[in-house]
């Protein structure tokens, strides 16, 4: 363009045209009407999270206190267990000390029936005294 008068239209419209393009973007006429309404959508969306949050507090609160009467019961049950393995415990030593006392009693009364007791001796056997024959 080697046109002065060409080159100053083409910068005039460019400049109007700028103007007019950000006059039109500062109105925003994509913006709906209500901008300062909510969506019903929206608020009920809101509404239920804010149940859902309330319902989740609850729920772990009755989680929590199960738990925990869960891990006492869990307690007591442990405790009981252990002192009923103790308890066998200790009746497995009564038994086997029974066990050794009636061993150790047996010993000692066959060791003195043995020395005590008179031997015995069997003699051969004799042929029978009478002998019946049939016919």
């Amino acid at each position: 363009m080697t046109n002065d008068f060409g080159r100053l239209y083409v910068t005039v419209l460019a400049a109007v045209v700028f103007f007019v393009a950000w006059a039109v973007i500062a109105a925003r006429p994509w913006v709906p009407e209500n901008e300062g309404k909510q969506d019903p959508r929206l608020v009920a969306l809101t509404a239920r999270e804010q149940r859902l949050r309330q319902d989740a507090i609850a729920i772990k609160k009755i989680v929590d206190k199960r738990w925990a009467t869960y891990r006492v019961e869990l307690a007591n049950r442990k405790h009981l267990i252990a002192v009923r393995a103790q308890q066998n415990v200790a009746r497995a030593r009564a038994q086997a000390q029974a066990v050794r006392q009636v061993q150790t009693y047996q010993q000692s009364s066959q060791s003195a029936a043995v020395s005590s007791a008179p031997v015995v001796r069997v003699a051969p056997a004799a042929p029978a005294a009478t002998q019946t024959r049939t016919s």
